[in-house]
């Protein structure tokens, strides 16, 4: 027989049900089905578009009630949810955010909560007042293995960890950045606030606090950054970096590597997480396998195919959480103040974003992605050695990176207008 829910079917609704907010139904469908929640209502301006795209959605068949807007959608739920999940484009997790807490209905916020440090610090203020703590939906802190492993890691099975670093190659195509309004910007058309949509931000955000999650002293805990050195590019038309090579230092001296791109052969797609220990080095590729290769030449492979949907995990645990059995969520908004500060300083440290010029760019998929010339190799071997690409003299296009502290974080919004100016002067 089935096992029996652990608390009665939370309420939810849903903010949207096109884009990644389909993502979000489709889960919460499968979670109804074993009796976990019920999905109450969502919303869209303009549901007769997105509707006929979503019909194996079955809201009318589920008593899933449709609203025409977010804010009519949080009238008409007052009182009878659970809580809301919010997968919006990020310049509207603040505002939906506030809306949310201040009618008393807890939330679940798809990643990055926001990527600009003064309007995380506003988010969190208002989260003191929720009736339950907002959960950022990181994909992957959630994987069994992981937390298994950062165990043995805390418990120094693998000798002290020296660094960590990620190398992720996701090539997108042309239409990616034109998807909607703010792919790829550094402000939002009318708005003050940075939005820094990029590859380290947004797409692979979720490894950037991975790395930050295997460096925290606690089993639970995160890493804090005090200084970054980057240096930051971009292929593609776009205002934003699609390509980052990014170092960070923890106060406890962990070296942390973040290299990253979205302007690559489609052939060179994929990704690694990388720990270097006294002991072991490990090699975690989610969703596929974790290799621990001992010093002493011993080799174990641990298969990370069998952990389930990240997205369940995710759901589950916040389930579990609104429910009252766990004390507080896998990634709070105040968990996520070092991401956040990460990612501006990086541009805080960044001399510039250039633009790589045409003659070192090869181009893929019918001339819809471009690759600058031995960019593959230079972010694997930044990721495993931490040799920047301008050391090398096969890379005509590559800079020195610049460097920046946690101390000058209250002046990188000049910083970051400074780049944003300078790149509307180049176009």
């Amino acid at each position: 027989m089935p096992e029996s829910p652990p608390h009665p079917p939370l309420r939810v609704a849903v903010t949207g049900f096109g884009g990644y907010a389909r993502h979000h139904h489709l889960t919460l469908q499968r979670l109804e089905h074993e009796g976990r929640c019920k999905v109450v209502a969502t919303c869209d301006p303009s549901p007769e578009r997105v509707l006929p795209q979503s019909a194996d959605l079955c809201l009318n068949e589920r008593g899933v009630k449709i609203f025409p807007s977010f804010e009519a959608m949080l009238e008409g739920i007052a009182g009878s949810v659970d809580f809301v999940t919010i997968p919006t484009p990020i310049h509207l997790h603040a505002p939906m955010h506030r809306a949310c807490v201040e009618r008393g209905v807890p939330v679940y916020l798809e990643k990055p909560p926001t990527l600009w440090r003064e309007e995380l610090e506003t988010m969190i203020v208002t989260d003191t007042h929720a009736r339950r703590s907002t959960e950022v939906g990181f994909n992957f802190i959630t994987e069994p293995a992981r937390n298994a492993l950062k165990t043995r890691l805390h418990a120094g099975e693998f000798g002290k960890l020296q660094s960590a670093a990620f190398l992720g190659l996701w090539p997108r195509p042309k239409a990616y950045f034109q998807r909607n309004d703010w792919a790829g910007k550094i402000f939002h058309a009318g708005s003050p606030v940075p939005l820094l949509d990029s590859c380290v931000g947004n797409a692979m955000g979720h490894f950037l606090q991975n790395l930050l999650h295997w460096a925290g002293s606690q089993p639970a805990g995160f890493a804090t950054v005090l200084d970054v050195r980057s240096s930051i590019y971009h292929a593609h038309a776009i205002e934003g970096p699609d390509t980052v090579f990014a170092e960070a230092r923890t106060p406890e001296g962990v070296l942390l590597r973040f290299a990253a791109t979205h302007a690559c052969p489609p052939e060179s797609e994929g990704h690694v997480e990388y720990l270097f220990c006294e002991k072991a080095q490990l090699r975690y590729v989610t969703d596929h396998s974790c290799e621990i290769l001992w010093l002493d030449g011993r080799r174990d492979t641990i298969d990370l195919r069998t952990q389930g949907d990240w997205q369940e995990r995710n759901f589950r645990r916040y389930f579990d959480y609104v429910a009252g059995k766990y004390e507080k969520p896998v990634v709070s908004l105040r968990d996520s103040r070092p991401f956040v500060a990460w990612n501006d300083l990086i541009y805080a440290a960044a001399p510039g974003i250039p633009k790589i010029a045409a003659e070192f760019l090869d181009w893929h998929a019918n001339g819809t992605i471009p690759a600058p010339c031995g960019l593959p190799a230079a972010l694997r071997e930044f990721a495993e050695t931490g040799r920047w690409p301008h050391e090398t003299r096969a890379l005509p296009w590559a800079t020195p990176p610049g460097r920046a502290h946690l101390s000058e974080l209250p002046q990188v919004l000049a910083k970051i207008r400074a780049l944003a100016d300078k790149i509307h002067q180049v176009g």
